[in-house]
Order: C-alpha cells, then sequence, then structure tokens
C-alpha cells in the first residue's frame, strides 16, 4: 500500500464562499455519527471561538457566530453522514484564517483530501489514487492514523480532510456588502450566502469530488493515475479518458470547454432527474444572425435568470474611460429597459453589473476576453446587484456586437431539446475553461447545468434542498461513481465488445473481459510525446485502446506496437492475460503496424 501527503487546494473558491466556526474557545475534536470535525483554528476568536452576539435563525439555535459556525458545520457532517452511510470515521479538519480579499471579491476557503492512497486491499483499481476518506471506506478501517492531528497540516497527517475559510469576510476589506446566512433552512435572504451549501461543496471535495493530476501540465500525481480519471472523458479525443491518455492529451482536455465529461453510469443515469431543459441566449434579430444559440455560464450573485427567459434589446455598455465597454465606471449611456453587453476584465464582475444596473440595464451579459468554448462562472457577492447577470465566451460576445439593433431572449429552451449541462452524447459536462482556472477547472461540473448543481464552480440560489432523503442533486451520485457505495463502476462507455480487436481491423478471438486494469508502460521505450502514457479501464479492450495516440508519433507503427507490447506482456504478470492470449494481440499489432507507415 502507498500513501501521499497530498497538500495541493483542489477547491479554491474565488466566488462568495462562507466562513466555517464553533462554539467553543478551545480546540479539539467533535464528533457528528462518523464524521469527526478537528478544530485547529491558531486563534478561537476568530473562528469556531468567536463571541460576537448572533440572533438564532433557520434552525440553527446558536446565539454566538462561533457556535453558529459550528452549528452548520454539524449539519454539514450529518448530512454527508446520512448521504454516503459513512462507515469508518472521516476526520475533517476546520480552521479560520485570514485569506486574500477585497472589498468586491476574495478567497473565502478551500477544503480537500489531506493525504490520498493507492494499492491498498479494497474493491478498487490498483496503482490508482484514492482520496484518504474512500480509501479507509473502501478498506474498512483507517489507513492512516487514528488520532487527530495537533494543528492545521501538521503531522502526522492522519486527518483525511483539510479545510480552512477567510475569517475576515463582511469585514470593510473583504466582500463589505456581502453577509453569510448560518441558517440551516437552505432559505437565505438575498445579499446572503448560504454558508450550509457551500460548507457541503467544500467537504464534497474533500470526500473525493477532486482530481490529482496538474490541469495545466497533465501530469498524474506522482505518475499515477486517480480514480475520478477513469470517468473523464474527452469528446474530441476519440473518446478517451484521462487514464488512457499522456500528459499532452491530458492537458489538453482539462481547458476543452463542453468535450470534457463525466461518463460515470449513476451520474448519467440521475441527470434526468436532477437537470432541466437547456437554456440558451436565443438571438431574435436582426435576420443576418437570428436563430443564432448560445451558452452562457451564471452568476453567482443577484437574481436567477427568470423562469420564462428575459428578452430585450442589447446595447455595448460605454463608461467612456479607456476599455470603454468594460463597465468599471459609472456607464455614459442610458441602458433604460436593455440588456447590457459588458466585456470581462479590469474589475470585479458585480461592479460591472452594479455599474449596467444603475444605468437602466434590465440584464447583463459579460463577454469573456480569453478565447474558449465554455462559458465563465461569475463569482462575488454584492446585495446591490439586482438584475440576472450571465457570461458567454469571446466569440459569443463577438457575435453580439457585430451587428446594430440586436435583439436577444436569455433563458429560451435550447433548439435541440438537450438536458442543460449535457454534451450532445446525454453526459454531463465538467467544467473545462480556457485557460485553465486553477482550483476551479476539471473538479466541477460545468456552469451550463440548470437548475444548477451543488458542484458548479459557484454557488447559486437555486440549489436543491439539503435532504439526505432525496440526496444531492448529482454530487452524491458521482461520489458512489468513484466507489463510495463499496462497488466498482464501470463508465458508460466502455467498450464491452465480445473479442479484443486492434483498431477495428484486427480480430484477436481473446474475451474481452471485464476487470480492473491499470498498466503504467516502462518510460525507457517512450517517445516525448508518449510522456505519461497510462492504459487502463474496465475491460480489455480499453487498455490496448490506451495505446492509440502513439499512432501519430514518428515511426507511429513501431511505437504503437511497442505499446501493446509492453501492455501485454504486463496484463501476463499481472495475470490478466495467458501466454496465448498475449501472443495472439501482440501478432495482430505485429500485423497493423507497417500499415501505420506507408
Amino acid at each position: 500500500m502507498k500513501n501521499t501527503t497530498f497538500l495541493t487546494s483542489i477547491a479554491v473558491t474565488l466566488f462568495a464562499m462562507l466562513p466555517l466556526s464553533q462554539a467553543v474557545a478551545d480546540n479539539g475534536p467533535v464528533v457528528v455519527g462518523n464524521i469527526t470535525i478537528n478544530i485547529v483554528d491558531s486563534d478561537p476568536a476568530l473562528g469556531f471561538g468567536d463571541p460576537t452576539p448572533a440572533t438564532p435563525v433557520g434552525g440553527n439555535p446558536g446565539i454566538t457566530v462561533g457556535e453558529q459556525r459550528l452549528e452548520a458545520y454539524k449539519r454539514a457532517a450529518e448530512i454527508w453522514d446520512e448521504t454516503l452511510d459513512i462507515d469508518v470515521q472521516v476526520v475533517l479538519q476546520a480552521i479560520f484564517t485570514p485569506l486574500s480579499c477585497s472589498p468586491g471579491s476574495g478567497v473565502l476557503g478551500a477544503a480537500g483530501a489531506l493525504t490520498v492512497f493507492r494499492d491498498f486491499p479494497a474493491p478498487s483499481f490498483p496503482s490508482t489514487w484514492y482520496a484518504a476518506a474512500l480509501s479507509n471506506e473502501l478498506s474498512g478501517f483507517d489507513l492512516g492514523g487514528t488520532t487527530p492531528d495537533p494543528g492545521f497540516l501538521e503531522p502526522p497527517f492522519n486527518d483525511e480532510i483539510f479545510s480552512l475559510f477567510n475569517s475576515e469576510l463582511g469585514t470593510d476589506e473583504c466582500l463589505t456588502d456581502s453577509a453569510w446566512y448560518y441558517g440551516l433552512d437552505n432559505n437565505n435572504p438575498a445579499g446572503t450566502i448560504d454558508f450550509l451549501a457551500v460548507l457541503l461543496h467544500e467537504v464534497g471535495h474533500g470526500l473525493g469530488f477532486q482530481n490529482f493530476a496538474d490541469d495545466n501540465s497533465g501530469a498524474n500525481f506522482l505518475g499515477f493515475p486517480d480514480q475520478w480519471s477513469r470517468f473523464q472523458r474527452d469528446n474530441a479525443l476519440v473518446g478517451k479518458h484521462w487514464d488512457q491518455m499522456i500528459d499532452i492529451e491530458r492537458q489538453f482536455s482539462a481547458a476543452n470547454g463542453p468535450n470534457l465529461v463525466w461518463a460515470g453510469p449513476r451520474v448519467t443515469a440521475e441527470a434526468p432527474n436532477v437537470l432541466g431543459p437547456t437554456r440558451v441566449i436565443l438571438v431574435n434579430a436582426p435576420a443576418d444572425i437570428a436563430g443564432s444559440e448560445l451558452p452562457f455560464g451564471t452568476a453567482g450573485f443577484g437574481p436567477a435568470v427568470p423562469a420564462g427567459g428575459l428578452t430585450g434589446d442589447l446595447e455595448l455598455a460605454n463608461d467612456g474611460v479607456d476599455a470603454a465597454s468594460d463597465a468599471c465606471e459609472p456607464l455614459t449611456n442610458d441602458l433604460t429597459g436593455k440588456l447590457a453587453l459588458v466585456d470581462r476584465g479590469e474589475c470585479s464582475f458585480t461592479v460591472k453589473a452594479v455599474n449596467a444596473q444603475n444605468a437602466g440595464a434590465i440584464g447583463v451579459i459579460i463577454a469573456n476576453n480569453q478565447t474558449g468554448d465554455t462559458p465563465n462562472g461569475l463569482g462575488g457577492s454584492d446585495p446591490a446587484v439586482a438584475v440576472p447577470t450571465v457570461s458567454v465566451t469571446l466569440g459569443g460576445g463577438a457575435l453580439l456586437r457585430e451587428f446594430p439593433g440586436t435583439n436577444v431572449s436569455i433563458g429560451a429552451p435550447a433548439s435541440d431539446g438537450s438536458l442543460a449541462g449535457t454534451a450532445s452524447n446525454g453526459l454531463v459536462k465538467l467544467y473545462a475553461p480556457f485557460p485553465v482556472q486553477p482550483g476551479s477547472s476539471v473538479a466541477h461540473f460545468d456552469v451550463t447545468a440548470s437548475p444548477n448543481v451543488l458542484m458548479e464552480p459557484n454557488i447559486s440560489g437555486d440549489l436543491q434542498p439539503t435532504n439526505p432523503a432525496v440526496g444531492l442533486d448529482l454530487t452524491d451520485e458521482l461520489l458512489n461513481d468513484i466507489g463510495w457505495d463499496g462497488t466498482i463502476s464501470c463508465p458508460v462507455d466502455s467498450d464491452d465488445r465480445d473479442t479484443v480487436s486492434l483498431l477495428n481491423f484486427c480480430e484477436t478471438g481473446v474475451p474481452n473481459r471485464e476487470g480492473t486494469y491499470t498498466v503504467i508502460p516502462s518510460k525507457a521505450w517512450l517517445p516525448a510525446m508518449a510522456r505519461g502514457s497510462v492504459a487502463g479501464g474496465c475491460y480489455l479492450q480499453d487498455v490496448v485502446d490506451s495505446c492509440y495516440p502513439l499512432i501519430n508519433a514518428d515511426g507511429g507503427g513501431g511505437q504503437y506496437n511497442s505499446c501493446i507490447v509492453q501492455v501485454t506482456n504486463e496484463l501476463r504478470k499481472q495475470r490478466n492475460l495467458s501466454m496465448s492470449e498475449a501472443n495472439a494481440i501482440q501478432a495482430c499489432s505485429a500485423l497493423i503496424a507497417p500499415l501505420l507507415n506507408p
């Protein structure tokens, strides 16, 4: 069994999140079912011991800020414990500390797995990283130590999850006009942020809703894939999953917009019960572009787009200063009754929305200033925003400003009848904007999901109630996909044909058996482009298909053949192939290789 400490914050939130808290001045563990909250505040007065008086609200009985924070944390622990039916104690490390912040935006919190494990005895894939909490659940015992850690990110790293939140929220220098709602009823008033929802989001990351590969380089963590990667499919890369890619492919896929999807069976089956019809920005006029449909992202602030949509004439914002259409200054043009088109950049999204609103706009469309095929999530918090605000891509913004007299409907139903947040093949999209957004990319559902779901990069006001009896939208389904229900799931697109075939050209006659396959080829023979290659899947066919990208290397036929030989020899060592079966596959590869080098 291998394990390592994983200290990188996977879930850094750049949107309005909530602080945690406690009622007692002394640090220490608080046990809630099978989750232990390990309070490690360096200054309890800033965290769970904050003595500021508070009025009980929304079912939260606390009478100080610290008490209300702890009650919310306890409720989140109860919900996750009941939802996942946790059997092995999970220790959740909690701390409040000042984080980077400004009056209009800030880093409000982070959470993730403190350690990861692989090759432990359990129903799991070999040579594959699992978050500590999931590793313990699958193995049936604590793979690390059982004594809670003495402080934040301090040895011996026994805790399974770390979490930290900004202790400065609501002050003059940190999201000044926002307030945290500590009620437990999912009924936060306008201008406040539902702390319980954000807390559930962050703990979800720590339970395994995260990947461990480097999204910027595509490199697997210490050379091994993680369980998350088995279900990350890129529709544009021959439908391959991240555990079948090389580094450069993962690097590309992490910012490949609507093509990165989740291929887990439980999420896919549950999506029609959670998601509604796709809603788009429909261009009504002028005739040159009428009928065009643009995807849009939602904001974590302000009201949602009305159920019936929002229609109006579009006008480009003009603040008369430098990049005049960024709306970072009060606008000089009258937008009364119109939809404002605003460019991203220079100031916070909330400032743009307020300036457009003050000029009379009934809604705001913020166009990205960088290329990419997926809209951005819009983070921030300001109760002054009273009009719906959405985002479009750079290309979408260019289309909307191309002709005068443009009229659009935000929130119109898409013509293809698809589910919101799904790709054309019906799989739920993951958030993969270009360029990569550290802390947000890949480890979230896409912002086009509607109604919004818990694990989008921004917390929205239309989340389903946090009721363990009905699940947490698609979140618990994804955690069950990766193993929380104690079973091994296969992606919905696993190749379960009867016998193994190479490139759909040469039939090997080898039965295409289902199994837990992970092969990491020797690096000695790999060309530079194949760095980080892994061969994985639920069927033997999935494994041999992992060699496919090497046909594009110099001498592709030879590289492909070397990969097939390496993979089949390793499968023999693992006793997943007999000698005759390995020989049959290698004979096919030797036959095909010369044809790949005309």
